[in-house]
């Protein structure tokens, strides 16, 4: 039975519903890009890292975050790793696109002026240059040298986890929000994944362009999740549709997991894509032998491939 208020399904259940069937190893060409087959075995060192770290420290067995052959749980940096990184950003790009911009607009004004162009430089641009320019300069080199020296005053644990897909048990599970320590890696919601539907969701840009984005909702209740954490919005809805055709192999037990580079370290864990590595033959270093050109082969065949399938 439909629980789900009629506020609940405009927001949510107004998109383009995605059907449940799937294309094999059809995935965002970014995925490869973001998880590129040379960081694998470097994630992986650093996964077990963590792991011994936190035991060192008494805590969990397991970061808050991981993705694996048996689940993927999502988890984000806590609010004052994201100050410091969101105060880099800004200092870089006034420091390099703002101070290009702000130059472009001077050697205009000069132009116009003339006569008045020394006042201009000596009074206005070279002091503007000199406090906001240098500020952001420095400001964008401290931080980047505590990134580099101290990265754990910036990358501090989460707090918690913020969802789960789980391939061993089939159940979806959002966490409440980990802002508040007595909530963090308390259970919201949990559902199994066959009675979500996916969507496709657009909405304008300020320049009036279709900004898409995926989701998934509950069938019957007022549950849902935003897919953006894996593939941010954009211009065109072929990489949602191919996220959500991602999910879909990823949460079928009796399939092999997506080839990709994300999950060849864990392939030969997962039973049923074990068995079916064996009888193709497929190479257990695959994505991580393969070289730049080929590589970057791959990627394109699979944004063609996407394009053709779901555009």
């Amino acid at each position: 039975m439909d629980t789900r208020s009629r506020n609940f399904r405009f927001q949510w259940a107004a998109g383009q519903k995605l059907p449940k069937s799937y294309v094999p190893d059809l995935v965002p060409s970014s995925f490869l890009r973001t998880w590129h087959a040379k960081d694998v075995d470097a994630d992986v060192e650093m996964g077990v890292g963590n792991a011994q770290r936190l035991r060192n420290e008494g805590k969990c067995d397991k970061p808050v975050g991981w993705i694996d052959q048996e689940s993927i749980r999502y988890a984000t940096l806590p609010s004052s790793s994201w100050r410091w990184l969101i105060v880099k950003a800004f200092a870089k790009f006034l420091s390099t696109i703002g101070a290009l911009v702000f130059t472009i607009i001077c050697i205009s004004m000069l132009i116009t002026v003339e006569d008045d162009w020394r006042s201009l430089l000596q009074e206005f641009y070279i002091p503007v240059m000199f406090y906001g320019g240098g500020t952001s300069v420095l400001i964008w080199g401290i931080i980047s040298l505590i990134e580099r020296l101290f990265p754990r005053w910036i990358y501090k644990d989460p707090q918690g986890p913020l969802w789960e897909f789980n391939r061993r048990t089939g159940l979806v599970t959002a966490f409440r929000n980990p802002k508040k320590k007595r909530d963090a890696g308390q259970v919201a919601w949990q559902s199994p994944f066959s009675e979500f539907d996916g969507y496709v969701h657009s909405g304008p840009t300020h320049q009036g362009l279709p900004l898409y984005y995926g989701a998934m909702v509950h069938r019957y209740r007022e549950e849902a999740l935003t897919l953006t954490a894996f593939q941010a919005a954009s211009a065109n809805d072929e990489d949602h549709k191919a996220l959500w055709n991602f999910w879909l192999q990823y949460m079928d037990s009796t399939a092999p997991l997506p080839d990709i580079p994300l999950f060849e370290p864990h392939r030969h864990k997962d039973p049923v894509t074990a068995e079916h590595d064996k009888a193709t033959g497929r190479h257990s270093r695959y994505w991580r032998d393969m070289d730049e050109v080929t590589y970057k082969q791959k990627t394109d065949e699979i944004y063609k491939k996407c394009l053709k399938v779901f555009g």
